[in-house]
Parts: C-alpha cells; structure tokens; sequence
C-alpha cells in the first residue's frame, strides 16, 4: 500500500469511528515507521512483523510538560552507561500510552547541542522503569488512551538505540510530517460524517410542509459546508500525492 492509499483508509475510517483511524494513525505514522526507515535490520526483523500485523501497538513519546511544539527543548536525558542507556524524564499527550507494546522515546544524549543531541529509542512496554500515568480525560476521542509517561532510572540496552546517537530529531520531524498529514484525513472523514449527517437531517426535517434543505438559510449553509469539505480533500490527497511521489 503506498502512502495515498493509506491516507484515503485513514480518511474512510474516520467517517465511521475518529477512534479507531486515531489509534491506527499514531501506531501507524509514528509508532511503526520510525522503525521501519530507521531501524537497524534486527530491530525491523524484531518488531515490524509484530507491528505490521497488529500483535504490537505502537506509540510515539515527543511531547513534555514544557516541551510541545518547540520539541527541540525537551528535558528527558539518556545517559550512556557502557553499554546501556539510563533514561529520566516524562512525556505528556501520549496517545496510546499504557495500551502500546513499544514506545518510541525521545530523549537528550547531548543537551549542550540542542537539538542535534536528541536521540530516539525503542522502549518495550515491560521495561522496568516505565510508569504509566493516569488517562487524560478529553472532550472526545474517549476509547484512545491519552497518557502521561515518567522514565525513572529506567535502563535501557544501546540496542534498542533507534538510528545513530544525536539524530534523533530529524527522525521526529521526518515522522511527524507523515503523521500530519494523517491528522488532516481523520479531519476531513469527520467533516464528511458530520455534514452526511446534517444533509440526511436537513432532508427529513419537515417544516412549513416541506424539508428545510429546502430553505435558503439552511441549503446555502449547506453549500457552504460542501464547498469547504471538498476543498479540505482537495489539499489533504493533494499533500499525499506528493508525499507518496517523494516531492515533500
């Protein structure tokens, strides 16, 4: 499946259950392909058959309490110790925390180099040290579990080093710009729910003897609404088609 066919499964998923298509974006976009364009051979060979096929969930561990969008300064430190890593921290936000088999973590290996001393790992659900959080509680999306994670103490062998050292954010960016373009397609599949739903209303609504699709003040809203959807599909397939052709 190339990845505008993937997008149009997200998009078709999130019409039915926003749930669902969530779940399967983050394990999909950020939880299974850092492994799969970064990973050593024995890491894919350990953990994409497992992924691939659903036995694993996976997760992607960014955010922080003073981290967000200026992920760059993130606080969690991996400190090397022969042939082990020793992690410290916690993450924020994490959608499915405390359900996933395998948690992509970022942490600082360098914190002097900012950025380009940011490394990522594969951190196995059992690991001792993990401490899973309370769930958050949202406005929606009540059956994805939104977590907090805390690193403490938690060792970790230099195997489960996902790439090099200190080139760990260029495998956030890289995978967060596949996972945004999974987040407009769950968008747009909600909009095309949400509008189905007025129109199918709209129609069966009967008022003054006739349906009020057929009123002006309620049929241009209407209009307005489809107009901006298929706009919102023009550019979500648009984005995939290009990622898919590699010209992003």
């Amino acid at each position: 499946m190339d990845f505008t066919s993937y997008i149009l499964a997200i998009n078709e998923l999130s019409k039915v259950s926003a749930v669902v298509a969530v779940i399967l974006s983050v394990h999909t976009s950020v939880g299974t392909n850092p492994i799969l364009y970064f990973g050593s051979e024995e890491q894919k060979k350990k953990y994409i058959p497992k992924l691939a096929s659903g036995e694993f969930l996976g997760a992607f561990c960014l955010t922080e309490p003073g981290a967000g969008s200026d992920a760059a300064s993130l606080k969690t430190r991996a400190v090397k110790d022969g042939d082990h890593y020793i992690l410290n921290g916690s993450k924020v936000f994490i959608t499915n925390g405390g359900k996933a088999d395998v948690y992509i973590v970022f942490a600082s290996t360098n914190p002097e180099k900012g950025p380009r001393g940011i490394s990522a790992f594969i951190v196995e659900k059992d690991t001792p040290g993990l401490i899973i959080g309370k769930n958050e509680e949202k406005m929606g999306l009540h059956g994805s579990k939104t977590v907090q994670l805390t690193f403490e103490n938690m060792k970790i062998s230099d195997s489960q080093l996902l790439g090099e050292e200190n080139h760990g954010f260029k495998i956030a960016m890289a995978n967060l710009e596949v996972g945004r373009i999974g987040i407009a397609a769950q968008a747009l599949g909600i909009a095309e729910a949400a509008f189905e739903a007025a129109v199918d209303y709209a129609k069966g609504r009967i008022q003054f003897g006739k349906p009020i699709a057929t009123q002006q003040g309620v049929g241009f809203k209407l209009a307005d609404m489809a107009t901006q959807i298929e706009a919102a599909r023009l550019l979500v397939y648009k984005a995939a088609d290009l990622k898919t052709r590699g010209l992003s």
